[in-house]
């Protein structure tokens, strides 16, 4: 994040939809979603809407994205007449019509930030690390599936890709004895 410049309109945007994507595990579509009135300043939260699994949910807003946010609406978001809350600065300006230009803010932030990446790296590389790392740490697998917006928790064991041995760790005695 250091590594963006948040000194024009553009850096200032792109820090902040950066920081959204990396502390929320929210994807594309649903960050094009979000609206300006789906802030919820007091209570630090930003509701989803429009998800993959047709069900709204609430993601908590952390202090550094939540400053970021702020920055963005307050000294770099186009004054224009729309209610969603990032926008293109390409004209004509609105917002984002299709996942294309968010995966390219993020692949040219992280490369420019050093980060190798693959053949395939977007907003959803930073939905899979945000994972990973609560996982990592030891996060109720239940609670990163309710951030990430599963249904189910096996969807979220294979999406993070759960370490075997992290399993083992867990994992309940085999009934009746020896597994």
């Amino acid at each position: 994040m250091d590594a963006i410049g948040a000194t024009t309109p553009v850096g200032i945007r792109d820090r902040a939809v950066l920081l959204l994507l990396a502390t929320t595990g929210i994807r594309n579509g649903e960050l094009r979603a979000i609206r300006l009135r789906d802030i919820d300043w007091r209570t630090g939260e930003v509701f989803v809407r429009r998800t993959k699994g047709k069900r709204d949910r609430v993601v908590p807003l952390l202090e550094e994205t939540g400053a970021a946010l702020a920055d963005y609406i307050l000294r770099a978001r186009p004054r224009v007449d729309s209610p969603y809350l990032f926008l293109s600065f390409t004209p004509p300006v609105g917002p984002f019509k299709c996942a294309a230009p968010v995966s390219r803010i993020v692949r040219k932030r992280l490369r420019h930030g050093g980060v190798e990446l693959g053949r395939v790296a977007g907003a959803h590389l930073l939905r899979h690390s945000l994972a990973t790392q609560l996982v990592g740490q030891r996060r109720p697998i239940n609670e990163v599936a309710d951030l990430l917006g599963h249904r189910s928790i096996n969807t979220t064991a294979l999406y993070v890709k759960v370490a075997a041995s992290q399993l083992a760790e867990v994992a309940l005695p085999f009934p009746g004895g020896v597994a």
